[in-house]
């Protein structure tokens, strides 16, 4: 039985490739896959909204750069990314409070104020190249620590969640 449907469909694929016999359609690539949630106080709405963004659409609401050394890295990198603010404007947020978790549940408390006030980025890209999840990617939460001295400390590193997937709004 096996055989039968191995040369059956074996049969299928050299009939359409052959001359005289239309090609099949092509398969549609499935949609791309959500880089980041955000879910939460978003939107017009008073009820709790969602939004979903690909990596496209991410980085299509426009980025910007520092350079800064962390905690975890060796010597000072370019970060590039979409700066908090941005994120936050564009999904309408209504809160005054940011749960970021990453891959493994790891989460982050932020406050909405941080995105106006430290300029965080999501970070997408390290010194141009986009980043890999074995490398804090492919998003990381970033702070300007070098520029900003006041924000190198424990609670705001807390904040900085790498692999990130989701932002509640509260």
């Amino acid at each position: 039985m096996i055989a039968r449907r191995t040369a059956l469909v074996l049969g299928l694929g050299i009939a359409s490739a052959w001359p005289g016999r239309p090609v099949p359609a092509a398969v549609p690539a499935p949609p791309a896959r959500p880089a980041l949630r955000v879910t939460g106080l978003i939107g017009g709405e008073a009820d709790a909204g969602e939004r979903a963004f690909s990596m496209d659409e991410l980085e299509a609401l426009g980025s910007a750069s520092f350079v800064t050394s962390t905690p975890w890295t060796k010597g000072s990198q370019r970060f590039t990314g979409v700066p908090l603010k941005r994120l936050l404007d564009a999904v309408e947020c209504r809160g005054t409070m940011l749960h970021a978790f990453a891959i493994n549940d790891y989460r982050g408390e932020i406050p909405v104020s941080d995105a106006e006030s430290h300029g965080p980025l999501l970070a997408t890209r390290l010194d141009g190249r986009p980043m890999r999840v074995r490398d804090f990617g492919p998003i990381w939460l970033v702070y300007p620590w070098s520029e900003r001295p006041d924000l190198d400390r424990p609670s705001v590193h807390r904040r900085s969640v790498w692999q990130l997937v989701r932002i509640e709004v509260r």
